[in-house]
């Protein structure tokens, strides 16, 4: 029986030179698991025929078609086969019923592999000229081929040697990448290497806040405005998101300001963010700012003497009116003021107000550097959105009096007075009132506070000035003199008759003798004398004394007193005999 064996005699390898050098493979035959036998079409075919499988046998020469053989090339892609007359039994070596041909398949294989590369991405945006991708993206890459069937795909990432491909390529590095890839199929047909270019952005936006307007650190006004603006160095920016304290989150239009207005005065927080076109996610930012809209508190002071009755605001002519302004947040730039409807100016320094006594409306305000002004005023002189004050400039002190109460003597020029005597000082005053009364005396240089009628006990002539001051300060004075008469009258007394001798060391006078009194005052003069006999009840003194125990010791008390009641005692004692 005679065999035909294929084989193949020649091995050539091709290769390809790109950017990296494509491997080398094998141009040749390969079995597959069904005993198909596959040949590359690149290969030459040399038939032998022997007679065993172990026969190396001889190479066929063709008589018609010499030219076309030794070598031979399969002409057609896939199924070829090789024919002989009709079969014949192997037992019986004879043709057999129904004859059929004898074919031998040889399936020729010239064509390449087809690679197609697909991508597993969590985001991706094509921009009409680059591909970008966001984060988590793999490559997978997938071959087949008609015939023979796919031996092995290969990849090269950004310019690396080509190697194996046998799981997803996992590309985390942002930036720009080539894949290259190509597959070889079991006779070693190579595709054409096939790239791709695909960028990675893993970076989110960054987006930036403007301010512009009135602003001062994180201080702004409701004039203010405040912008937004995003970049992106790959895939570009998206969408820009803000939302202020815990309001929704709104999407920002580029361009516009965001709205501020209908927010309270104080803290107030910005959050804003950006998403790129491969949905990276920017980190919330924050701008923290506090909103101004409160103008500056405004308040008046006095440097100098002041003084407030109901709505009526009193100055004195020395005092000065200093304006203050404190703003919550932004800064006092300015204050103005206006006296007596007259044209605001800037105030600089405290001021008067004019020297003439009676009502002066000042109206004033103030404006803090984020250009609110300060509130309107609260009291019934108000016309304008400033603070108004009606103040009255009282030039003039109290008018000032004084009273003795009794006892008091006067005579000729000179008031005289005793230690019961009180003195009371008086003063009134019709504007911003009385605040209170002093006095000195006898030229001390520290003034006394008056709270009640003033008693004396140092006798003589003294000296007293006094002062009324009313609420702003304003003062007169005026002064009186006085004497205090301390002492009591001079008594003296004599009886109607000489004494008689000595007895008990007392003097002995006769039974008709008579007692004669009298008392004399060197300053107001004696007013009453009083007597009373052995204890007896007191007697207003007339002419005489007389009526005394006889044989017996007898004692008389004598009181005078003079016109301030100054009181002079004196006792005597004498012996009457029968």
């Amino acid at each position: 029986m005679t065999r035909f064996i294929l084989i193949a005699c020649i091995i050539t390898f091709v290769s390809n030179s790109l950017a990296q050098e494509q491997l080398k493979h094998e141009i040749k035959s390969h079995t597959a698991e069904d005993g198909k036998l596959f040949w590359n079409k690149k290969l030459p075919v040399y038939l032998r025929i022997a007679s065993s499988p172990a026969d190396t046998g001889q190479i066929m020469q063709s008589e018609v078609t010499k030219q076309y053989t030794n070598p031979y090339y399969f002409d057609t892609e896939g199924k070829n086969k090789i024919r002989s007359r009709w079969a014949t039994d192997q037992q019986t070596k004879k043709t057999i019923t129904p004859q059929i041909e004898v074919i031998w398949e040889v399936y020729a294989d010239g064509l390449a592999p087809f690679s197609k590369i697909t991508d597993n991405y969590s985001s991706k945006y094509f921009d009409g000229k680059n591909v970008y991708y966001g984060p988590k993206l793999s490559i997978n890459i997938s071959s087949n081929d008609a015939n023979s069937g796919v031996e092995q795909l290969y990849s090269s990432v950004n310019g690396s040697n080509y190697s194996v491909f046998n799981q997803p390529i996992v590309v985390n590095e942002e930036g720009e990448h080539t894949i290259k890839y190509y597959a070889v199929d079991n006779v070693g047909n190579i595709e054409k290497p096939k790239e791709k270019k695909l960028i990675i952005d893993l970076t989110a936006p960054k987006t930036n806040y403007q301010i512009s307007g009135i602003s001062s650190g994180n201080i702004i006004a409701v004039s203010t405005k405040i912008h937004l603006s995003a970049e992106d160095n790959l895939s570009g920016v998206a969408k820009t998101y803000y939302k202020i304290d815990e309001e929704k989150e709104t999407l920002y239009k580029p361009g516009t300001s965001i709205p501020i207005s209908h927010l309270a005065d104080g803290n107030h927080k910005l959050y804003f963010y950006s998403v790129d076109k491969v949905k990276n996610i920017e980190t919330k930012e924050v701008y923290p700012f506090y909103l101004d809209k409160i103008g500056p508190i405004i308040a008046s002071d006095i440097l100098g003497d002041r003084y407030l009755m109901g709505e009526t605001i009193f100055f004195s002519g020395r005092s000065k009116l200093i304006l203050t302004a404190v703003d919550n947040k932004a800064g006092v730039k300015s204050i103005f003021y206006s006296i007596d409807n007259k044209k605001f100016i800037k105030y600089d320094n405290a001021f008067y107000l004019p020297s003439t006594t009676g009502v002066h409306i000042v109206r004033y305000y103030a404006v803090d550097k984020a250009d609110n002004y300060s509130g309107k005023g609260k009291n019934r002189y108000e016309k304008y959105q400033h603070v108004i004050k009606r103040i009255y400039v009282d030039l003039l002190g109290p008018v000032l009096s004084h009273k003795f109460s009794n006892p008091i003597f006067k005579t000729r020029d000179t008031v005289f007075i005793s230690t019961k005597t009180k003195l009371k000082l008086m003063a009134v005053d019709n504007e911003s009132k009385l605040k209170h009364i002093s006095y000195s005396l006898d030229g001390q240089p520290d003034e006394t506070k008056y709270t009640e009628p003033i008693q004396f006990s140092e006798p003589g002539f003294h000296k007293l000035t006094y002062f009324g001051y009313d609420n702003v300060n304003n003062r007169n004075r005026a002064e009186l003199t006085f004497y205090v008469d301390t002492i009591g009258p001079k008594i003296n007394h004599d009886f109607s008759i000489l004494k008689q001798g000595i007895k008990l060391n007392l003097p002995i006078y006769p039974f008709h003798a008579t007692l004669f009194l009298a008392a004399t005052d060197k300053h107001v003069g004696t007013n009453d004398i009083f007597y009373s006999i052995n204890k007896g009840k007191f007697k207003k003194y007339s002419i005489t004394i007389s009526g005394f125990k006889l044989d017996a010791i007898n004692t008389v008390d004598i009181k005078a007193t003079d016109y301030l009641n100054n009181e002079t005692k004196l006792e005597i004692k004498f012996y009457i005999k029968r």
